[in-house]
């Protein structure tokens, strides 16, 4: 990405970031800079965003989320203590509800060990079609959509627009594209069916999405316009993984529905989606992979379940709106980077089941209150960078008797700057 291009980019996602603040009833003062924008989020007056059934507070230690943010009930954590069930899935026109992406039992288990929670329903589209929800501008109505196929696969793809069907077939595994001519500009949603086999969303092009693109690779205006054209994505049936770069550069992407069923998101899958607000990882993920939500300026919440055991290097980088993340108990390893520049984060707690954590991990997450450790044994840290730019104000928790270990182990917070409490 050309300077130019990388600046008009921070200018795009910071319009975004302060539209999105003041929508919520917050204020953003003229001329703020990107550390400023923590402080704009906090003006939010609590209890905003909506809900349904339920809200949410400050006390409340469990939220269950949809797949746009919205709180739909929330707990504190001895009422969730007491549940026999989770609450009733939300629903929506055109979506099936497939569940929690925790289960009752795991996530008490959880929530009495770490005292907070968020879990987030997961969705397949009723008809099982993959839906892409596009908005064509003037000019800009020749998009090329391109998919890569299983073997034996057959796709059909209704374009949307009452024209004759396209039909993707491949006996090895590659991608399959075709240009499609709309007659005008406007809205529509292009329709994907699996007749055979299944297909993944990843891209050929490490500068673009190439899933709706115009075929040059070079990240050129009409490369940018199909990409910014895709404002939803509800997946259906036959999808396995979001792959590599899939959707980097869609920059108006705002929502996006992931059925159980989808075992990775893979590097770069969101990279740049400045639009994207909140995500629910299913329960079938394992892995989110390096840079995967990088830059994702608005995303202010994602729900991710227990099955996840790695978070790879950058996978949250500069995600400045995200306030609080759940790491799960089953994740061994934080890569570098991971959550550099994530400067609403409020607090984070390390499980036990982390070893390892990366350099620059944590790095310019400089509101944080406190940094709490589970595990007796403290993780490796690769570099003591993993801490740059953190508060001096923010304390270190560790597990009581361990107060000596943290303190003198490598890579460290500086035990005569920060301070260490057990508990």
């Amino acid at each position: 990405m050309s300077i130019s291009d990388s600046l008009a980019a921070l200018q795009a996602a910071k319009t975004a970031i302060a539209n999105a603040i003041t929508a919520k009833g917050g204020t953003v003062p003229a001329n703020t800079g990107l550390r400023g924008f923590a402080n704009a989020i906090n003006s939010i007056p609590s209890g905003g965003g909506g809900s349904s059934g339920g809200g949410g507070s400050s006390n409340d230690a469990v939220r269950f989320m949809d797949y746009d943010g919205t709180v739909v009930q929330s707990y504190s954590a001895t009422d969730f203590a007491n549940l026999t069930a989770l609450p009733a899935n939300p629903t929506h026109e055109g979506l099936i509800s497939q569940g929690w992406n925790w289960t009752l039992s795991d996530a008490k288990t959880y929530v009495a060990e770490y005292k907070n929670l968020d879990i987030g329903q997961m969705y397949v589209t009723s008809d099982g079609k993959t839906q892409i929800y596009i908005t064509l501008t003037e000019g800009r109505i020749s998009p090329i959509l391109q998919l890569y196929l299983n073997a034996d696969s057959e796709l059909d793809i209704d374009w949307g627009d009452g024209s004759t069907h396209s039909t993707f077939t491949t006996t090895s595994a590659d991608y399959k594209s075709e240009r499609h001519n709309y007659a005008t500009d406007g809205d529509y949603v292009i329709a994907i069916t699996v007749v055979s086999g299944g297909f993944v969303l990843q891209s050929s092009s490490t500068t673009v999405s190439s899933i709706l693109w115009n075929g040059n690779n070079n990240g050129n205006s009409p490369d940018r316009a199909y990409n910014n054209s895709i404002q939803k994505i509800e997946i259906g049936t036959g999808i396995t993984s979001i792959d590599t770069y899939a959707f980097q550069n869609c920059y108006s992407l705002q929502s996006i529905t992931i059925p159980d069923g989808v075992t990775s998101i893979g590097d770069h899958a969101f990279y740049y989606c400045y639009s994207l607000s909140s995500i629910t990882i299913p329960d079938s993920v394992t892995s989110i992979g390096g840079n995967a939500f990088s830059s994702c300026y608005s995303l202010s919440s994602i729900t991710i379940p227990d099955e996840v055991t790695s978070i790879g290097g950058g996978a949250f980088f500069n995600c400045s709106s995200l306030s609080s993340i759940t790491i799960p108990d089953g994740v061994t390893s934080i890569g570098s980077n991971a959550f550099y520049g994530c400067y609403s984060l409020s607090s984070i707690t390390i499980p036990d089941g982390v070893t390892t954590i990366g350099g620059g991990a944590f790095s310019g997450c400089s509101y944080m209150s406190f940094i709490k450790f589970e595990s007796t044994t403290p993780p490796t840290v690769s570099s003591s960078t993993a801490w740059s730019n953190v508060s001096t104000s923010t304390k270190i928790l560790v597990p009581t008797g361990t107060l000596e270990t943290y303190k003198t182990a490598t890579n460290y917070p500086d035990p005569s700057t920060y301070t260490y409490e057990e508990y």
